[in-house]
């Protein structure tokens, strides 16, 4: 085979090498391997002995063994064996044997150069004849390797190598396919699944990526957008709200509770008495019952009750007696009605404000009165 034969199958098979079949793999890393090779050879390229380099040339058909240890290093034995017919030699079988320890650019399944240093020795036995010739030999080498198949790498390379015996350098290139045994990888670690963080700065078990009040105290109940709860919807929430069961539509304060309007009652009860009378007649025991009631209803009330008489007898002795009458009243309401005494005051105006004519008896009987105020403060709810 001629160099430029050689150089062209070579070339066909970087080719391949280029697009190789097995792309979801990676070169293996530690394996044994055997195959065979098929490579030109040249003896002394300095050409001591011709000028015509083809005639000492030789294809050298061979085997090679090796064992890869790691990434960077393997070592290969080459045999290779042929008919030589050179001007160097003469009419000879010509053989190579020789070991490398090479050192590897671990790379992609496509492509990955080597470097080598090897030794070992060419031999030539001449046809016709016993003498043989054995020279001891140096190598360097240089190449790249493509895996073609989980089990087969394409070698493609180029060695030349100086004969110490004869200070000769010859030189080959070389294309040979090896077979893996034991191939291994080193497991690519498969990255940590990333989980999905979830953050809940204020702790209220919802994300904050759909919370809409980030910052809610600690321990508040929430709804699903993260805001606390307002269970009577008065726009205060429940945490902060002391009157949780407000009305609908109620006007609040800041507490969440209704807002009341103070407002004044004013009662006033007409309870009349005989000529000259203090005792209170039981006609008024029903209205002095509802006085009761309303003091009851509203217990902060006061009560105030103006005793007062007609014009008939001395002024003194009318003041006297309206102040008996107004204490008459009291009295039935503190026995008869457990309202609190000191919560009703009493005064006697005697003649002083009558409300009717005196010079009539229709006018001295309505004059004959006690006048109840009942005083309290109620507030009225409001609302929007």
């Amino acid at each position: 085979m001629s160099a430029k034969r050689f150089l062209a199958a070579s070339i066909a098979c970087a080719s391949v090498a280029a697009a190789p079949v097995v792309m979801a793999e990676d070169m293996p890393e530690r394996y044994f391997y055997f195959g065979g090779h098929i490579s030109e050879n040249w003896v002394d390229i300095g050409d001591h002995y011709d000028s015509n380099t083809s005639d000492n040339e030789t294809t050298l058909p061979g085997a090679q063994l090796g064992y890869r240890f790691n990434r960077d290093w393997s070592f290969q034995g080459w045999w290779e064996r042929n008919n030589s017919n050179t001007v160097y030699a003469g009419d000879s079988d010509m053989s190579i044997a020789q070991g490398a320890l090479r050192k590897h650019f671990y790379g992609s399944s496509a492509f990955e150069p080597y470097v080598g240093l090897g030794a070992g020795e060419v031999k030539f036995e001449q046809n016709g004849g016993p003498e043989v010739a054995v020279e001891t030999i140096g190598t360097i080498e240089g190449g790249f390797q493509t895996l073609l198949h989980p089990h087969f790498i394409l070698d493609v390379g180029a060695r030349p190598y100086y004969s110490f015996d004869n200070e000769r350098w010859d030189a080959e290139i070389y294309a040979g396919l090896n077979f893996l045994i034991g191939a291994s990888r080193t497991e690519k670690e498969e990255p940590a699944p990333v989980e999905d963080v979830v953050t809940d700065s204020d702790g209220d078990g919802v994300p904050d990526d759909r919370d809409q009040c980030a910052s809610t105290p600690a321990g508040a109940q929430v709804d699903a957008t993260g805001c606390e709860l307002d269970d009577d919807g008065d726009g205060v929430v429940n945490s902060m709200d002391q009157c949780p069961d407000t009305p609908a539509g109620a006007l609040i304060d800041e507490k969440g509770c209704q807002q009341y309007l103070d407002k004044d009652v004013k009662k006033t009860l007409y309870v009349e008495f005989g000529l000259d009378k203090a005792e209170v007649r039981q006609t008024s025991y029903s209205d002095l019952e509802l006085l009761a009631d309303e003091m009851t209803q509203y217990p902060s009330a006061q009560l105030v009750l103006e005793g007062h008489t007609d014009s008939t007898g001395a002024a003194s002795y009318n003041k006297k007696l309206s102040k008996q009458r107004a204490d008459a009243v009291k009295k039935v309401l503190v026995e008869n009605y457990n309202i609190d005494e000191t919560r009703i005051s009493t005064v006697g105006y005697g003649e002083e404000k009558p409300i009717a004519d005196n010079n009539t008896s229709e006018g001295r009987a309505q004059n004959r009165r006690v006048e109840t105020i009942l005083k309290a403060t109620t507030q009225e709810a409001q609302f929007q």
